[in-house]
Formats: C-alpha cells, sequence, structure tokens
C-alpha cells in the first residue's frame, strides 16, 4: 500500500553551496531582470545562507519520515528534461523497470566532470514491472524501459535530475530501492492536471492489495520559468493555493490546473503534475514543511508531506 507521500521542489541552487546562488541567478539576462518584478536584490548572501539552511531542514524532515515509515520502495515521480528521452521518443508517461539507474548527483553549476558525481539507485524491479502490467491494464498506456540509456544531450549525466539531486537528501545510504515514473512535464502535447489525478489514484488502488509498504515522492515545482521569459519570477499566489489544497485534503482542485494556457503555468510549473499525482494517490490532509519564494533559484520552492497511514 502506499502510506506517506512526500513532495518537494529540485531546483538545482537547492544543492549547490550558498557562494553558487549568484551563478545560478546570474544566468538569467539582464533584460529579463529589468523587465520582470524579481526582489533578488533583497537576497543578500545572509539570506541566501538562511534558504539554505530551512533547505537542508526541510529535506531532513522528509528524511526522517521515510524513515519512520520504512518503506520497501519509494515511487520517484517527476519530469524528465531531455535526459533520458529526447525528439526521437517522449513518452507522456514512462515507468522504468530494469535494475538501477545513474546519473550525477552534483547539478551543472558545480564546476566538475559528470563522472565525479555519478550515483546508482536501485530500482524495484519487481514491484515496478508490476505496476507497469496493472497500469495497462487499467487503462493506461504506459511507456516502460528497461534500459539505462540516455537519449538527451547530455547523456554522460544520466536518468532525470528529478531523482538524483534529491535522492541521497531523502535515502542517504541509497539502499531503498525506488520505482522512477517519468512524466512528461515541458514538451507539448503535456498530460492533463485530470490524467495525473488519475493516474495517481490508479497507483494508490493498485497498490492497496500489495504486501509492500510504498512511498510516492512528487519532485519538481513548485511555480518557475527557470530558462523563459519570466525567468526568475515566482508566482506565490498559485504556490500557496496549491500549498493549501494539499494541508486541507482539497486536492481534487488540482485537476483544474492546466485547463487553460497561460504563461504562468508554461516553462517549470508544468512539474506541477509530479504534486498532482502524489495528492490523488495520498488522499488524507497533508503537511506543509516549508515554503520559500526563491528568487535566485528562480523557483517557488516548496516541502510538503502527507504524514504516514496504518496500513489495514
Amino acid at each position: 500500500m502506499i502510506g506517506l507521500g512526500l513532495a518537494s521542489s529540485h531546483a538545482p541552487a537547492m544543492f549547490c553551496p550558498p557562494e553558487l546562488w549568484p551563478k545560478v541567478y546570474g544566468a538569467i539576462p539582464d533584460y529579463m531582470k529589468d523587465s520582470q518584478p524579481h526582489t533578488a536584490k533583497l537576497e543578500t548572501p545572509e539570506v541566501i545562507r538562511s534558504y539554505v539552511n530551512r533547505i537542508d531542514a526541510a529535506f531532513e524532515v522528509l528524511r526522517k519520515q521515510l524513515e519512520a515509515y520504512r518503506p520497501d520502495a519509494v515511487i520517484f515521480v517527476g519530469d524528465d528534461q531531455e535526459d533520458m528521452f529526447d525528439a526521437r521518443c517522449n513518452p507522456a508517461m514512462c515507468l522504468f523497470t530494469g535494475d538501477e539507474v545513474w546519473g550525477s548527483e552534483a547539478p551543472f553549476y558545480v564546476d566538475q566532470p559528470p563522472r565525479a558525481s555519478r550515483i546508482h539507485v536501485p530500482v524495484h524491479k519487481e514491484l515496478s514491472n508490476h505496476l507497469l502490467e496493472e497500469l495497462l491494464n487499467d487503462g493506461f498506456d504506459m511507456a516502460s524501459s528497461s534500459v539505462m540509456n540516455p537519449m538527451g544531450p547530455h547523456s554522460e549525466r544520466g536518468t532525470s535530475h528529478m531523482i538524483v539531486y534529491p535522492a541521497k537528501r531523502l535515502l542517504p545510504r541509497l539502499d531503498v530501492p525506488i520505482i522512477p515514473l517519468y512524466l512528461n512535464c515541458y514538451f507539448p502535447p503535456l498530460p492533463t492536471a485530470a490524467r495525473c489525478w488519475q493516474l495517481g489514484e490508479a497507483l494508490a488502488r493498485i497498490l492497496a492489495t500489495r504486501k509492500e509498504r510504498v512511498a510516492i515522492y512528487a519532485s519538481g515545482g513548485l511555480s518557475h520559468d527557470p530558462v523563459g521569459p519570466r525567468a526568475g519570477w515566482i508566482d506565490t499566489p498559485m504556490d500557496k493555493w496549491i500549498l493549501d489544497r494539499i494541508a486541507t485534503n482539497r486536492g481534487r482542485d488540482l485537476q483544474h490546473l492546466f485547463t487553460m494556457d497561460s504563461a504562468t503555468m508554461r516553462g517549470g510549473s508544468g512539474e506541477i503534475r509530479a504534486w498532482i499525482v502524489a495528492a490523488a494517490a495520498c488522499q488524507w490532509k497533508g503537511e506543509i514543511v516549508d515554503y520559500i519564494p526563491a528568487h535566485h533559484a528562480k523557483t517557488g520552492l516548496g516541502f510538503a508531506y502527507w504524514p504516514q497511514q496504518p496500513k489495514e
């Protein structure tokens, strides 16, 4: 059964030392800085260090939830930004069913070769294959991959950073197998919010009769557009609306996101789809750990969890 849910952002700055944050923000062209309502000038080195401390503390809260739950597997659901896939094949949803995934845990802002930070994360192959079969029976035309063969332009970096950036923050010993579930959150046409909700419900339904203790972790979001025309701007009202729906168990409202085309919903904000999947799989009140509208990180940084549920 799925008895625990987690969610967090995975902005590259979150996994960099504070002195590198200005470099991350420096990737925004000057004309964007002048045209957008940024407040990054208020984010002094002291403020950035306080953000890093809050990020570390928030991940520690999530890690302790996992430690207390003692899962047999953790579903990592999130985006793939031309890491595993590219224009040759870009599935809406894909389960990885091989033995392990690997990739570089250090963001590209860190000056080191990708291999220097490569980690290997075991996959719960048997449970992933079971989910694949049952999701197909449940009406999901789920893609699958059992071979680590990254197709993107930076293939040496391995699998999506939605896995390798937060993996050791949540599972420091990398001794709990995961189930990678990739969502297309960037490259139209994209899965609807309603379909993501249906996917989360299906995951919970399929795993309800299994003996394994499964956690689900949504990786990505919240509002951001890191390389687009809104780079550095954060939609705080939307982020807080999403977090309120999680805290009050009104996750069904999230199905209305992405029903209209809006610049706010484009770019990295599409990663909120992962949170929708987790909210649907865990339909009970969540706990909001922290929220940081971090302009240097170019993202509304959110952290939440759905507390452990006793097995019936």
